[in-house]
């Protein structure tokens, strides 16, 4: 019973004791705790083979006093092979907690080498260089419980990732310079860079220079390329020019003019506002040619009557008549004032004198019209005295009396 006893506490001890490997990575000096995963930054006092060994003892430094002796002051791990891992002191130095953490273990393996390996899930391994297929299935044995390298695979791999694949298509014109638009072809994400400056996957420039490109991935790859830009060809020349508005404008011939907002060619430029308006242009050179032309209206409503008022804007009208404001001219002899001003406040005035006819309309036939005291009316071509007028034969017929005018209407 005591022998079974013993047995099973020995069993128990071994389980409770477990094995850690620690694994110095020189790539990218990245340190890795097996069991817990746990990955640490590492630096080095001097220049190290690659090894593997395992805990030898651990040193602490003893308390002495009354005399110097030239011994390190803080506890460190001693190798098998005599490197010395600590925190401040060693040949190998890590994170206090780290250090921490493998004091409490007694079971220690220690593997010191290179392996150009990145991972960043078990679809993303990348190898970035020369790695036996035993170092790399080792090395992913850190981070996955269980992977399998392919079996046709012997001796070095090398999976190195290829650098972005870049097409490129160079476009010159001679009113815009040299475009140059890439395709870019790669597994991860990239940035581009123009002269060293980021950009995007296009650049246009009008000035004859060398252009180098370069997209770099996520990976650290790179892809360079290099193109010579030619410059615009054209000597830019600038016009101004004004119109009034109403008025059309003849362009320069041996020009090709054209309206920017709507790209149509024109000859002769006739504005439907006033403002400022932008022409472009080419000639046969291939010279380009910009036009301002400014479009004002400085000319006041043409006023020829009362009635007919012509401007090319809109206007606002104000009547006088016989000294009196008025809304609109009433029938009969008057003097009317005309003033006459359009949006921009160009302002036109005449004076007129109407006789506009009163009209009289008679809704039975015939009727006596009594034209007021006897006085000559004019009639039909017939002048004759009296007061009255009584009966027509025509649907319409002007009457003069003295000088007003009557229209009699059936």
């Amino acid at each position: 019973m005591v022998r079974r006893i013993s047995f099973l506490i020995l069993i128990l001890s071994s389980l409770l004791l477990f094995s850690k490997e620690v694994l110095f990575n020189t790539y990218n000096n990245t340190g890795i705790v097996s069991l817990t995963n746990r990955t640490f930054p590492f630096e080095t006092s001097r220049d190290l083979e690659p090894f593997k060994a395992s805990l030898e003892t651990i040193y602490t430094p003893p308390k002495v006093r009354g005399i110097t002796i030239d011994l390190p002051d803080s506890t460190t791990l001693v190798l098998s092979n005599g490197v010395t891992i600590g925190v401040d002191v060693g040949d190998i130095r890590i994170p206090e907690d780290v250090f921490a953490e493998l004091l409490e273990s007694t079971d220690l393996t220690f593997v010191y080498d290179a392996f150009p390996v990145e991972v960043f899930s078990r679809d993303r391994v990348v190898v970035k260089g020369s790695i036996t297929k035993e170092k790399l299935e080792y090395y992913l044995s850190f981070f996955f419980k269980k992977i399998e390298v392919p079996r046709r695979i012997e001796g070095t791999i090398d999976v190195t990732p290829k650098p972005p694949e870049v097409r490129y298509s160079k476009v010159w014109h001679p009113l815009i310079g040299t475009v140059v638009f890439l395709n870019v072809t790669d597994d991860s994400t990239f940035v581009t860079l123009w002269n060293g400056r980021e950009g995007k996957l296009w650049y246009q420039t009008t000035e004859a220079t060398k252009l180098e490109v370069e997209v770099v991935d996520s990976l650290g790859q790179s892809t360079s390329l290099s193109f010579e830009a030619l410059p615009v060809s054209f000597a830019e020349r600038s016009y101004q020019s004004s119109v009034e508005f109403g008025q059309s404008l003849i362009l320069p011939p041996l020009v090709n003019w054209f309206l920017p907002s709507t790209g149509e060619k024109i000859t002769v430029f006739s504005p439907e506002f006033p403002g400022v308006y932008h022409l472009i242009g080419c000639d046969e050179s291939g010279n380009f040619l910009r036009m301002e032309i400014d479009v004002r209206d400085t000319t006041p409503p043409l006023v020829l009557s009362p009635e007919k008022i012509e401007d090319a804007s809109s206007f606002r009208v104000e009547y006088i008549c016989d000294g009196r404001e008025a809304q609109k001219i009433p029938d009969g002899h008057h003097v009317v004032f005309v003033k006459a001003t359009d949006t921009f406040g160009n302002t036109s005035t005449a004076f007129f004198v109407v006789n506009r006819p009163h009209r009289v309309i008679v809704r039975e036939r015939p009727v006596p019209v009594y034209l007021g005291p006897k006085r000559k009316i004019q009639i039909g071509g017939l002048s004759l005295k009296g007061s009255l007028i009584y009966g027509w034969t025509r649907e319409e017929v002007e009457v003069m009396v003295g000088e007003e005018v009557y229209k009699l209407e059936k």
